[in-house]
């Protein structure tokens, strides 16, 4: 099995690597490499956006064996970028992930970009994680039949603790919610403590 990790605003490099030291040996690790590494959620609707689902698409599918199951997690514009991918390789007839760990990030159909005053345009670092353009998942697609685990921090103001559970309609199995301590880089103060978790889940559904 392969647990794809999904880059985000932050060291994703150094807190997943670490975390995955400890993987069990039939479990491999591989971070999604983008050669825009650096994108972040307010490209959703851009050129970026599509050229980096492209090459993540690309990207599994080279790494993947012949029948070989994967996951994938992600934290913020990752977690939409695991979504839509899952989407984009099971079009292009590639068995979906076994399951999706989505962390810091609302569902597809409450994401909003986030406007200034007056209708204005500033630097784009004043969005924060909100895209700037307009976000709208297809409506005329069937769920995943991936499992969803989503994460966020109890004072996360991009991932609201109350609508997680919307995640829920995006899947025929099941939607489980974990709230953590902290905002939305709460990841970053303990990251091991969300991927662990996501490690037991893996070795006790798909592993044994």
């Amino acid at each position: 099995m392969i647990l794809f990790g999904f880059p985000h605003c932050g060291d994703y490099t150094k807190s997943y690597l670490t975390w995955s030291s400890g993987l069990p040996a039939r479990v491999r690790f591989q971070c999604v490499e983008l050669s825009q590494a650096r994108l972040s959620m307010r490209e959703v609707s851009s050129e970026l956006w599509e050229q980096a689902l492209h090459e993540t698409c690309q990207y599994v599918k080279q790494q993947l064996m012949p029948g070989e199951e994967y996951v994938f997690i992600g934290h913020c514009w990752g977690s939409l970028l695991a979504f839509e991918a899952s989407h984009r390789l099971k079009a292009e007839g590639i068995a979906e992930p076994r399951h999706l760990f989505l962390s810091g990030c609302s569902a597809p159909h409450l994401i909003r970009p986030r406007g200034l005053p007056n209708g204005m345009q500033g630097e784009v670092s004043a969005f924060g994680c909100q895209p700037v353009d307009e976000y709208r998942t297809p409506f005329n697609r069937e769920p995943l039949r991936a499992r969803f685990s989503v994460f966020t921090g109890k004072k996360d103001e991009h991932a609201l603790v109350d609508h997680l559970s919307e995640w829920s309609r995006y899947t025929a199995k099941i939607c489980d919610v974990h709230v953590c301590e902290g905002d939305h880089r709460y990841w970053q103060s303990d990251p091991n403590k969300w991927l662990q978790l996501a490690q037991t889940i893996v070795e006790r559904e798909y592993l044994i």
